[in-house]
């Protein structure tokens, strides 16, 4: 008997702490959001590719097919017809115009809300004549957000972001992003 009122008493105490933390929460309104800064921008960087860039990535993958079909490796054969097929697709098919957003609250780009809690650090790089705001997330996906911007907002989205999240003056960059660069920068020579 004497245990069942001590959880009982026990019982009481954890629902006053409750209803206590529930006033409290209560008691703080939530802050309407704030657009700081809003633009438009494609939603991936995007040139439009010459005949010599196709012929060259056909030559590319015909000739690796050809190498796979000689030593017998017919399973890898698909994996390279569905990039190829990806890189054409992502040759012709220009990107669609998205909103983004810097607001209180995070990040919105293309109808999605990241926010501060998400979000990790961010950079910017150039690539092929675009400036990216590079954001990384606590998320698994994704790992991070690339967003194109205007050259002359780079210092007033800088300046907006610095309030909530860490600037890295050199980009992060792991292996993959090294060779992925050196693949692209060789390619484009040859193609160029």
């Amino acid at each position: 008997m004497a245990e069942k009122e001590r959880s009982v008493s026990e019982l009481k105490k954890e629902l006053a702490g409750l209803q206590e933390e529930i006033r409290h929460l209560e008691g703080r309104k939530q802050q309407a959001v704030k657009s700081l800064f809003r633009w438009q921008s494609f939603s991936r960087p995007y040139t439009k590719r010459n005949v010599k860039w196709f012929v060259y990535t056909f030559l590319l993958v015909a000739t690796l097919i050809l190498i796979l079909l000689f030593v017998r490796e017919f399973f890898i054969i698909v994996p390279v017809l569905a990039l190829a097929f990806v890189a054409y697709i992502l040759a012709t098919v220009p990107p669609e115009v998205i909103e983004n957003a810097v607001t209180t609250q995070g990040i919105n780009t293309g109808g999605t809300s990241y926010i501060w809690e998400e979000l990790d650090d961010f950079w910017f790089t150039e690539r092929r004549g675009f400036l990216l705001l590079n954001v990384d997330t606590f998320l698994h996906w994704p790992r991070r957000l690339i967003l194109l911007i205007n050259k002359d907002d780079r210092d007033k989205i800088k300046d907006l972001l610095v309030r909530y999240l860490p600037y890295r003056e050199l980009p992060k960059a792991s292996w993959l992003d090294h060779a992925a660069d050196a693949l692209s920068h060789g390619f484009h020579k040859l193609t160029s």
